[in-house]
């Protein structure tokens, strides 16, 4: 009983100081975060993640329908993102993925097949994604992003999942010099290595299920049904234990663990 008293105490004193050693690193930004972003009665970094609230602004678009002038532009859009991303990952011990601006063939096929001609709405031209290893470095990048451009749209996965478990934070941001709307995906590191693994290989094998009875002009039977669910759970039980680990964390740090 001693033993778990003096534990509870020590992550006590830790929790209240662990603001005052986060200090340094921090940088003076030129607005404050939004209350309602950030909750004042958070008691872990899981929490205010969370709470972070979805929303879309009639920013949320380009500021032309002109295909041709928005690809124009994308490289100075990208570089633009990507030196931002630099100096956010070093504050943010993150790291970040920068994919090459969308190819002219793909986006002119998705203006067309998804947004009825409407070029506008191309938000993803040019995109990136950060990865961070914890919950707490994941939100001091997001608050390091929001300081430094205008968040249009925010779609916080983290809160409501998709159907297989995975979780991620989808953000638009208007950037400052381009002028340009971007996506940015925020990723916990664990979660993001699942669905470039475990769950592209369940993708694949769902389709191949599917595939095998379309080829046959027939819908699927109780057994391959069964094996679709059976796979789908697993996945699922992957991002959830994921999941787990990073709440347990939020509330236990390493050191308090170590303790």
């Amino acid at each position: 009983m001693n033993k778990l008293f003096r534990t509870f105490f020590i992550f006590l004193i830790l929790l209240s100081t662990r603001g005052a050693i986060a200090q340094p690193n921090e940088v003076k930004y030129n607005k404050l975060a939004e209350s309602s972003d950030f909750s004042q009665t958070s008691h872990n970094d899981i929490d205010q993640l969370v709470s972070l609230r979805e929303h879309n602004t009639p920013s949320a678009i380009q500021d032309t329908s002109d295909l041709h002038a928005l690809m124009t532009r994308a490289p100075q859009a990208q570089q633009e993102l990507a030196d931002l991303l630099i100096h956010i990952n070093k504050i943010s011990h993150t790291a970040a993925i920068i994919p090459a601006t969308k190819s002219y063939a793909r986006a002119a096929q998705k203006v067309q097949l998804k947004f009825n001609g409407d070029a506008s709405q191309l938000t993803d031209i040019a995109r990136a994604s950060v990865v961070a290893n914890d919950v707490s470095s994941l939100l001091i990048s997001f608050e390091q992003l929001r300081q430094h451009t205008d968040i249009v749209q925010l779609k916080n996965r983290f809160a409501a999942p998709k159907t297989s478990g995975y979780r991620d934070l989808n953000v638009l941001v208007k950037l400052p010099q381009s002028q340009m709307v971007v996506e940015v995906q925020f990723h916990l590191n664990d979660i993001a290595e699942i669905k470039s693994g475990p769950e592209h290989q369940v993708y694949e094998q769902i389709q191949a299920i599917e595939l095998q009875a379309k080829n046959q002009s027939r819908t699927l039977n109780d057994i391959e049904k069964a094996n679709i669910a059976k796979l789908r759970q697993d996945s699922h039980k992957q991002y959830h234990k994921a999941w787990l680990n990073y709440k347990r964390q939020s509330v236990y740090p390493s050191s308090i663990q170590a303790a």
